[in-house]
């Protein structure tokens, strides 16, 4: 006697594997992720831990942003250190020092660790920052208590340690 029990898939030939409907759900929210990822640091580089947040604000499953994450890693695509590099080099170009450097990259997820070698240029070179900020800024030197002042809370506000401002400033 045949069997006349069919299951649901051979007799709707339409229907699919829920396993497979799901797998394939999956893959498509993986290659969404992935393709919001790669624009995102088609922009500018990302730390990893600032990728992770964009992605999930869009509200992307955690699995997926590993995946996407450990695909970006390992792709060359998104690298901390490059991130660190470039940041670095904009921020002391625009006149920050390095502590305010420091606080900024520690909010976008970069462990202290990692900025060992980054910011341990010479006091002369910050130095050198320091005195092009203040120049840009306010282009003659301090004459009074209130100026010197006033420019010391500029420094200290652009993220230069204090010491490093009493050498510029005296």
């Amino acid at each position: 006697m045949a069997d006349t029990s069919l299951s649901s898939a051979q007799e709707n030939p339409g229907l699919e594997d829920p396993e497979l409907e799901n797998h394939k759900q999956t893959e498509a929210a993986y290659r969404t992720a992935l393709d919001s990822a790669v624009r995102y640091l088609a922009r500018r580089e990302h730390s990893r831990a600032e990728l992770a947040q964009k992605l999930r604000r869009k509200g992307i499953d955690r699995t997926l942003i590993d995946r996407v994450l450990a695909y970006v890693g390992e792709h060359d695509l998104q690298s901390d250190s490059r991130f660190i590099e470039t940041y670095v080099r904009s921020r002391r170009e625009r006149g920050y020092g390095p502590v305010r450097i420091r606080q900024e990259l520690g909010s976008r997820g970069i462990a202290e660790s990692d900025l060992e070698d980054t910011l341990t240029e010479s006091a002369e070179f910050w130095m050198d920052i320091a005195r092009r900020v203040l120049a840009r800024k306010f282009h003659v030197p301090p004459e009074t208590r209130e100026a010197w002042n006033t420019q010391a809370r500029f420094l200290a506000q652009r993220g230069f340690p204090s010491d490093l401002i009493y050498r510029v400033l005296d």
